[in-house]
């Protein structure tokens, strides 16, 4: 990932709270087998491995080091990739949006462009073949992500259920070698542009636009000097 000056992370917690937030990311590795030899990839449900207290690393706490696990269909190609690979890359893709180069300044050439914040994890990759430890994976998935939705479900019911669907489940485990992140998030122009730009996207009808003005307000500080 190729990350301007402008449009690095601000504090050493926005990775970690840009991963937690959005779970659901890319698994990417070669695929050796394949004819040609080819990059695959699937999405899938994938968090930092949560410690011996059975809680996830603070957002604070760097990337870099750690570890992101994660899980798959058996019936996946990519499934038989990862054992071949030996190592992998996760791609986690926080709020991302259009911006119109009518939301500009009018006197200058201005083309459209994106805004986004996404976090590259990658290094080598392990296949859990452990029962156990592919189970506790699977659990903390699940804790992981119905924290978030805030349900209050209730897994002890399932979890016979879980432990049958555990034969047709690959879990994994990637060391984290190498972190990348991108906010591009309109840094490179004047704040009264960034002000126009967050406004804009904040009365959005789309939901992904008015995130991104969220996190344009947090990483900013709109009101703030001039970041050009």
């Amino acid at each position: 990932m190729h990350t301007p000056r402008h449009f690095r992370a601000d504090s050493p917690d926005r990775e970690g709270r840009l991963v937690r937030e959005n779970p659901f990311g890319l698994i990417i590795c070669g695929d050796a087998g394949a004819t040609p030899a080819a990059p695959v990839a699937t999405h899938v449900p994938m968090l930092r491995r949560p410690g011996p207290d059975g809680r996830p690393p603070a957002d604070g706490e760097p990337l870099l080091g750690g570890a992101i696990v994660g899980h798959l269909a058996k019936v996946n190609p990519q499934s038989a990739a990862l054992r071949t690979a030996g190592s992998a890359l996760a791609v986690f893709l926080g709020p991302d949006g259009y911006v119109s180069p009518t939301w500009y300044d009018g006197g200058r050439p201005s083309v459209p462009t994106w805004n986004y914040a996404a976090v590259h994890v990658s290094g080598p990759l392990r296949v859990v073949d452990d029962r156990d430890e592919a189970l506790a994976i699977i659990r903390a998935s699940i804790d992981a992500t119905e924290a978030y939705a805030g349900t209050g479900w209730d897994p002890a019911p399932s979890l016979a259920y879980v432990d049958q669907l555990l034969a047709g489940i690959v879990a994994f485990e990637l060391t984290a070698d190498d972190v990348r992140s991108t906010f591009k998030l309109s840094q490179n122009k004047p704040v009264e542009t960034q002000r126009r730009v967050q406004t804009t996207l904040a009365v959005s009808t789309h939901g992904r636009d008015r995130e991104v003005a969220a996190l344009m307000a947090d990483v900013l500080r709109l009101g703030g000097d001039d970041t050009t």
